[in-house]
């Protein structure tokens, strides 16, 4: 019993409640061992920023409870979407995070693009709501892009950002001319 209420105790600290994926702290921590690893074995690992376009309208217009069942959804067509030893976190609001170990920028950007055209084709059902919601994406891959976990989460955002920029519903990774 106390091994069985150890696993539900340590799973309820690592996953985020409404989604079921994991929380931001853990999704660091082992992005934190990967990072290393990559590095070690001479391996590329990519990341993923993903963000909700317009989610505070959806918000505004249909209700949280609406937007809680959009983030699940979410979450799920992600999930669908990566592999087993893929690492998939909500970053924060409607913000998330996937890190992809082994995985070149071209292949990650091609996950990213199959994930952003299953959320722009799936109908979102709330209630007695249908939603159509799409999401951007920014790509960074370690080392080119940076080989510290702050360093290559700033470059996927700062690709989200550009993502956003461009018109939104997008996946977007910067050049090196545009690396900061």
């Amino acid at each position: 019993k106390k091994i069985n209420l150890y696993e539900k105790i340590r799973e309820l600290a690592i996953t985020d409640g409404l989604t079921g994926i994991y929380v931001r702290r853990y999704l660091l921590e082992r992005l934190n061992e990967e990072i290393p690893r990559a590095r070690r074995h001479n391996l590329k690992l990519s990341m993923l920023m993903i963000d909700l376009d317009h989610f505070k309208e959806c918000n505004d217009a249909y209700g949280h409870l609406v937007g809680d069942i959009v983030l699940k959804d979410i979450a799920k067509i992600m999930k669908e979407h990566i592999r087993q030893v893929d690492l998939v976190g909500r970053y924060g609001g409607e913000e998330f995070a996937i890190a992809l170990p082994d995985t070149d920028k071209s292949s990650a950007a091609h996950v990213a693009d199959r994930i952003r055209q299953s959320v722009e084709r799936h109908k979102f059902k709330a209630y007695d709501e249908t939603i159509a919601i799409t999401i951007s994406v920014g790509v960074a891959t370690c080392p080119e892009d940076g080989d510290e976990v702050a360093e290559l989460i700033d470059r996927a955002d700062q690709a989200l950002y550009k993502a956003k920029a461009e018109g939104r519903n997008k996946v977007v990774f910067l050049s090196r001319e545009e690396i900061s």
